[in-house]
């Protein structure tokens, strides 16, 4: 495998060795997280008794707080509307798992009676009324009740009584009212604002009422209705029932139109219109609510027409409001949310909370006893703690399921881990697998730049011979003619140059003699050594020298007679390049006087060396063991045993 190819493995190594840390990352954090999951819900679970516990006494305390409230206030509206009544009575109970209100009186025997069954219609009317006020008051929504002949099964004598309580309860609890009524108004206590139904339907109903007195009782911005306007609507073709805040009371006789006003309402913020709601030969009918800050909520139903239904808001100068961004006009046969939201006419429960129906007069008691519990929020406050009952007994089931599947997972994860384990050895391997990598590739770059020296010497080789080639191919060209005597002296300066190569050898071969020597310089003095082949071979040697000395002197003394300087020539135009080979030529001539001025010097070494060498051997030739001068052992010694 090549360094690179072993690189690239280790990338993939590296690669797949973060892939498996990572994962053992994520499984060790969710492992991690579990055990604290696990944990918490093991912990909740050890209190789930102490928590139902507590919920229990809670709604229990709660439905006993709540109870005897409602029955207090009811009680306290039949004894002030019918002196001498039974006191109302609730029980709440429970039916499949839902509070279950049951209303009735409770008797001197301590026994019940059914307030719908067991009583007449006036205690219907009362109980309820006040119901009514009691469920508008727990639903938290529009502060505003529409009453439709409530009052019809009371007396007249008690009527004025009936009123009292609704304006008190009106009073106390911050609730607009709008009463429907037949009954003479001189039973009706003052402060509640009367209107009178007139007119003819067929000509247009009219209403009577205290528009001034009405207006002047409202505070610009409090919330509440400032009037109903009805254009088109049945018998009315424009007709304004002035509005204040608290009771406000609209009578007339039978079948004139006074119902007409709560269908208007009904339409408005139930969406309960129909084409019959447009009063006959008209194309469309209107409905105005006069609101706080001068505005107006308009509906509009058209015969035959889309859209059939139209809800729109306005400013006082007619604009359409706009609230977030968006214009407040809708179209459609259901609500707008913003009706519901700005103004809170809506039903609770599926029942007409706000808005009563003339033909049901009875309100909550011919209902079950669930929805009445819901309605009247034992509802709101025992309806939290059921929340939380309810939410308790989600969370126990979230905690047992988390518990359960949380062991599970949690041994699956230390399935996945244990093979993850050995990640850190990995780790230092790959680190010094990539250690090593690193030294091979550094290895192979100096290798590399080794391979490209040797191919750079063999180029500098290659253009060495060449230009060896060349050179030979140059020197056997003619070159220009060069007179005799500087021939001469050139040759005889090569034969020098040859000479002082060969003394510098002798040289070394005298240094390695004197190494021998110094070696032998402890030994006894040598005998005289007697004629052998080894002695012959010194004494050639010492004749070559100095056969070899006398020829380098003979040389020396010719190159001393040469000129100092090559001939002039004359400078014809054709001698040029002879001119240039003769200053070429005095250049090797200056460098073979330097090669023989080193030979000199050489020899003069030499001389010395072999006086040395004869001071040590006692006078004698190292080769012969006769006695030698050193001028005469390199220059006409002959040694003993020699032939002559």
């Amino acid at each position: 495998m090549s360094p690179a190819e072993a690189a690239a493995a280790l990338d993939r190594l590296g690669r797949a060795l973060a892939r498996a840390e990572a994962r053992r990352a994520a499984l060790t954090g969710e492992r991690d997280g579990l055990v604290r999951a696990v944990a918490a819900a093991k912990g909740r679970l050890e209190r789930r008794d102490a928590v139902d516990l507590c919920l229990r006494e809670l709604q229990q305390e709660t439905h006993q707080r709540s109870l005897a409230r409602i029955e207090t206030l009811l009680s306290a509206v039949v004894q002030e509307v019918l002196p001498g009544e039974k006191p109302v009575s609730l029980d709440l109970t429970t039916e499949r798992g839902l509070p279950a209100l049951d209303i009735g009186l409770l008797r001197p025997d301590g026994g019940r009676e059914d307030v719908l069954e067991d009583n007449g219609g006036a205690m219907t009317n009362v109980v309820g009324m006040g119901l009514r006020l009691i469920a508008v008051v727990k639903a938290g929504l529009g502060r505003f009740i529409a009453l439709d002949e409530a009052d019809c099964w009371i007396a007249p004598a008690r009527v004025p009584a009936f009123y009292r309580v609704l304006e008190d309860g009106a009073a106390r609890l911050s609730l607009q009212c709008l009463a429907i009524s037949h009954h003479d108004v001189t039973g009706f206590p003052p402060g509640t604002r009367v209107s009178r139904i007139g007119g003819d339907p067929a000509r247009g109903v009219l209403i009577d009422g205290p528009a001034e007195e009405c207006a002047a009782a409202w505070e610009p911005d409090a919330p509440g209705f400032r009037h109903i306007r009805l254009t088109d609507v049945q018998g009315f073709a424009d007709a304004v029932l002035p509005l204040a805040p608290g009771v406000n009371a609209l009578v007339g006789p039978n079948n004139r139109g006074k119902s007409t006003v709560i269908r208007a309402l009904r339409a408005v913020f139930y969406g309960e219109a129909r084409d019959g709601l447009v009063r006959a030969g008209k194309p469309a009918c209107r409905i105005e609510i006069g609101v706080a800050g001068g505005r107006i909520l308009r509906f509009a139903r058209q015969v035959r027409r889309s859209p059939v239904n139209l809800w729109s808001l306005h400013e006082p100068d007619g604009s359409l409001v706009r609230q977030d961004g968006a214009t407040l006009e809708t179209g459609g046969r259901d609500v707008p949310d913003w009706v519901d939201r700005l103004f809170g006419i809506t039903r609770v429960e599926e029942l007409e909370v706000h808005v009563a129906h003339q033909k049901f007069p009875v309100f909550l008691l011919g209902e079950k006893a669930p929805k009445r519990s819901a309605v009247l929020s034992l509802g709101r406050e025992a309806g939290y703690i059921r929340a939380m009952q309810d939410l308790q007994r989600e969370r126990v089931a979230e905690d047992q399921r988390a518990v359960r599947e949380g062991e599970r997972r949690l041994a699956l994860l230390a399935e996945l881990l244990a093979p993850l384990a050995g990640l850190e050895a990995a780790a230092a391997s790959l680190a010094a697998l990539r250690e090593e990598a690193g030294r091979l590739a550094e290895g192979e770059r100096r290798l590399a730049g080794i391979e490209a020296g040797l191919s750079a010497l063999a180029r500098l080789r290659a253009a060495r011979d060449a230009a060896s080639g060349r050179a030979r191919a140059l020197a056997a060209l003619p070159g220009p003619e060069v007179p005799a005597d500087l021939a001469r002296g050139l040759a005889e300066a090569r034969h020098r140059e040859g000479v002082g190569e060969r003394l510098l050898g002798l040289s070394r071969d005298l240094a390695r003699a004197r190494a021998q020597l110094a070696a032998l310089a402890g030994l006894p003095a040598a005998p005289v050594p007697r004629a052998s082949a080894a002695a012959e071979a010194h004494a050639a040697a010492l004749a070559r020298l100095a056969a070899d000395l006398a020829r380098a002197r003979a040389r020396a003394a010719a190159l001393a007679a040469l000129p100092e300087a090559a001939p002039a020539l004359a400078a014809p135009e054709a001698a040029l390049r002879g001119a240039r080979r003769l200053a070429e030529l005095g250049r090797q001539l200056a460098a073979a006087r330097g090669r023989t001025a080193e030979a000199r010097a050489g020899l003069a070494a030499i001389e010395a060396e072999t006086a040395a060498l004869l001071a040590a051997t006692g006078g004698r030739c190292p080769a012969c063991g006769g006695t030698a001068a050193p001028e005469s052992l390199l220059d006409g010694h002959r040694h003993a045993g020699a032939a002559a």
